[in-house]
């Protein structure tokens, strides 16, 4: 079973049964780790993992909406293009080589090359790398066969709670970052308003696919053990709407759109006082030996 073997050395204990809302409908056992300051979800069989990205609900797979979720997914992303490039260009110069790791299907790096950076990804499922490339987006299926310290920036876009192995996948990216390169990672935030009020509901939870659940403080450790340095930690505003949506809608309560909304202001209001967002983006930049 998928961490076992390594986090037997620690008080790991069961906190919560989560439900695959999206493909399967099982349920996964989610383990905290006290040590590392994160959770991790009790997955069988690595190698059957692929099957649960297998659906037309896997919104980041797809180039068009055709249903509510994946209309206000795709709103919430249009919105969050102009954020994101507001966020990295206060890092970089422009003409900046920018990699993005499970790019889906490019939109991000299509944005970010009409605003001059050269971009390249990289994304698992052949579908949206097929639509990168129709969109004139490089991208290959791994890293493994890029060249060392030939990016200035390397992002994660709630990406690195799907890796099997973060420590190890950071390393690479460290190898891959030119001196004094940044690393931009966004996660859902385990310790969030919204993920203590729903419990196992909370969507962000996105059983078996998120592997890992990270709080602040647990992702920081990590990267700095990496050999990473923060430079800011900012809120994702708007995660909190569509997940607090989609929390609602799992819960089976009448009127998901309507409670998430009132919800997810709650939980924005709540953050202006006590900072615990939905999800949030990290930048780091990597540390000179």
């Amino acid at each position: 079973m998928f961490h076992v073997e390594r986090m037997s050395k620690t008080q790991h204990h069961k906190i919560l049964e989560a439900t695959d809302h999206l493909v399967s409908g099982e349920s996964f056992s989610i383990h905290w780790d006290p040590i590392h300051h994160r959770a991790w979800t009790a997955v069988e069989h690595l190698e059957t993992l692929d099957a649960y990205y297998e659906s037309p609900g896997y919104i980041s797979h797809s180039s068009k909406p055709d249903s509510l979720i994946s209309l206000l997914y795709v709103w919430a992303r249009s919105i969050m293009l102009n954020y994101k490039h507001t966020l990295l260009k206060k890092h970089l110069q422009p003409n900046s080589r920018l990699l993005d790791i499970g790019c889906g299907t490019g939109s991000f790096l299509s944005f970010m090359k009409k605003k001059g950076f050269d971009v390249f990804g990289v994304e698992s499922n052949a579908k949206a790398r097929n639509i990168c490339l129709q969109n004139n987006i490089e991208v290959q299926s791994t890293e493994s066969k890029l060249p060392q310290a030939s990016f200035d920036t390397i992002s994660l876009w709630h990406v690195l709670e799907h890796l099997p192995q973060p420590e190890a996948s950071l390393t690479t990216y460290r190898k891959l970052l030119k001196p004094t390169g940044i690393l931009v990672i966004a996660v859902p935030n385990f310790d969030s308003h919204d993920r203590i009020h729903y419990q196992n509901h909370w969507a962000a939870l996105d059983v078996p696919r998120h592997l890992w659940h990270f709080t602040p403080k647990g992702l920081i450790n990590m990267a700095e053990a990496s050999g990473f340095d923060l430079l800011q930690k900012r809120a994702l505003g708007l995660d909190v709407f569509y997940i607090s949506y989609l929390s609602e809608k799992y819960r089976g309560k009448p009127f998901p759109f309507v409670r998430g909304l009132f919800k997810a202001s709650w939980f924005t209001f709540k953050t202006f006082f006590n900072s615990k967002p939905s999800s949030s983006v990290f930048i780091f930049r990597k540390r000179l030996p």
